[in-house]
Parts: C-alpha cells; sequence; structure tokens
C-alpha cells in the first residue's frame, strides 16, 4: 500500500521520495541509483554530503549521499568501477510517510554482463533521529552467486581535517594507495592530514566519526557487513574528478559499511541480508 508521500522530482528533474521523521529529520531518496542523496536534522542540519558540483543525468551515479556498491565494490571483480546499481533506475514497491522500500532486479542488460537471476529490496527508514538501511539480496536461479557490496556513505563534517574515526584500533586494513598492502591500525583513531583510501576488515559492529568543530559525533552500527571503506580525496584526486568541487573534500568524509574482502555467496533461492544504522550525537 503506498501511503504518504508519492514521487516527486527532484534535483535535476529525477523521481524520487521525501521522508520525514516522526522527529522531524527529512530524507530524499531517489529512485536513480536508489540512492539517498539527503538527510537533515530536525534542525535541517545536513548530515550526509552532497557535491557541489553533483551532476543529476542518469546513468552518471550521483556524487554524494550514499550510493550503493552492488554486485561489485571498486574493481574487485570484472565489472566496471562498483558495479552497476548506483547508475540504474530503481522502483518503489512500499512506501510510508517515514520509509521507503526499492527494488531492483535483473534486466537483459544486466545479464548481459554479470548472469545472475537476483533482486536486490532496499529500505531506508528513518527512525526518529536516526537513518536505518536494510538491504536483502536475493538469488531467483541460476547457480550460486558471488558479490562484494558496500554502502558508499559520504558523511558530513565541518572540518576533515580535525575530524577522526573512532573504533578501529586493532584491526587490520588494506592500504588502497600502496597496492592494497595489508597493513595493521595501531592509532586510537583514523586522521585525515592527506588523503585517505583503506579497507579495514572484520571491524566491530560501530564505528564513531568524531566531528569536533562540527560538535558532533556521527556512528555507523553495522550487521553483517564485516568490513569499512573509510576514504578522503583530498585536494589532488578533488580537482582531478569532475563532479566533486575543488574544496568539497574538507566537508566530508566517506566510512562506507561493505562486504568485500570475503564476497559474498548466495546460494540459489537463498536470501542475503544485511543493516546499516546511522545516529547522531551532539557534543
Amino acid at each position: 500500500e503506498m501511503a504518504g508521500p508519492v514521487e516527486t522530482p527532484l534535483a535535476g528533474g529525477l523521481p524520487g521520495v521525501t521522508l520525514v521523521s516522526s522527529t522531524g529529520c527529512t530524507a530524499q531518496v531517489y529512485l536513480h541509483g536508489g540512492h539517498v542523496a539527503s538527510w537533515r536534522t530536525s534542525e535541517g542540519d545536513d548530515i550526509i554530503f552532497l557535491s557541489s558540483e553533483a551532476v543529476f543525468k542518469p546513468p552518471k551515479a550521483i556524487r554524494g549521499g550514499i550510493p550503493i556498491c552492488f554486485p561489485q565494490f571498486s574493481d574487485f571483480g570484472p565489472l566496471g568501477q562498483h558495479g552497476f546499481a548506483r547508475n540504474q533506475e530503481w522502483r518503489v514497491i512500499k512506501q510510508t510517510h517515514d520509509s521507503v522500500t526499492m527494488h531492483l532486479t535483473a534486466t537483459k542488460a544486466t545479464l548481459a554482463i554479470w548472469p545472475h537471476r537476483f533482486e536486490c529490496a532496499y529500505t531506508v527508514a528513518l527512525c526518529g533521529g536516526d537513518m536505518v538501511t536494510d538491504m536483502v539480496v536475493t538469488n531467483q536461479g541460476g547457480g550460486p552467486m558471488t558479490f562484494t557490496t558496500a554502502l558508499h556513505t559520504y558523511l558530513k563534517v565541518a572540518v576533515a581535517a580535525e575530524a577522526r574515526v573512532e573504533g578501529l584500533k586493532g584491526t587490520k586494513y588494506l592500504d588502497s594507495l600502496k597496492d592494497r598492502d595489508t597493513c595493521d591500525e595501531l592509532g586510537e583513531a583514523v586522521g585525515f592530514s592527506g588523503e585517505v583510501d583503506r579497507i579495514y576488515l572484520n571491524i566491530p559492529g560501530k564505528l564513531d566519526l568524531v566531528d569536533p568543530v562540527g560538535g558532533r559525533t556521527i556512528s555507523l552500527t553495522t550487521q553483517n557487513l564485516p568490513d569499512a571503506v573509510v576514504w578522503n580525496p583530498w585536494i589532488e584526486k578533488s580537482r582531478a574528478t569532475g563532479d566533486l568541487g575543488d574544496d568539497d573534500y574538507k566537508g566530508f568524509v566517506c566510512v562506507e559499511a561493505a562486504a568485500i574482502a570475503t564476497p559474498v555467496v548466495v546460494e540459489e533461492g537463498a536470501t542475503w541480508t544485511c543493516q546499516q544504522t546511522i545516529s547522531v550525537a551532539k557534543h
């Protein structure tokens, strides 16, 4: 049953859904990519970051927000960068004032590059001051299905150089700036004084992005997403990225809940689920 807001054109005239939580938080979700592009507190403060140069022209993915990397993260496999889910039109199958469930299913085009009959159901729900995203992937036939995935969340910070990610001490990570060498995380926190691009493995279920200048901490709690990517492109990569403002790197940190190092295998007829909850606490 379709209750609550109907699909309305968002930026670029693209169809999407606006959610409002019981506490007055708002979110905008595009059907293109199943993409959360905006999430604001009841005071109107952005929690996630959207590029100042974001382009709303499918099939191009939207820069910022929460791009869905599926069925491949980065170049971990034969497909193009980050797979195809973020470039496809999803469809709304269920909706309330504060939640939306969208589906992506196999098409002739996806079958040509990834020969699996899949269904991916993605639910975005505003639960008071939190955002909960659930992904349910079903293998509808054609043998076992293997994939990697990430929720490539861009979190807004006042000053990236002062921000830090806590909760990773004692884990191992692959350093993407050093041919994905395996390293040990010895620090109490991960800071940003230059480009950072790491895949942390077997993380604890909760990570905190502390934004001292912004006076808040954004926390990610995950289920069935054992890895986490921590990324900031810094100066040169921001300049080289057409749909990212040259100074945008100062205002975000990506903390991406993921399943990468051990690819997910879903047997025929089976289902895999994961969940991420993002919450915000003021200092």
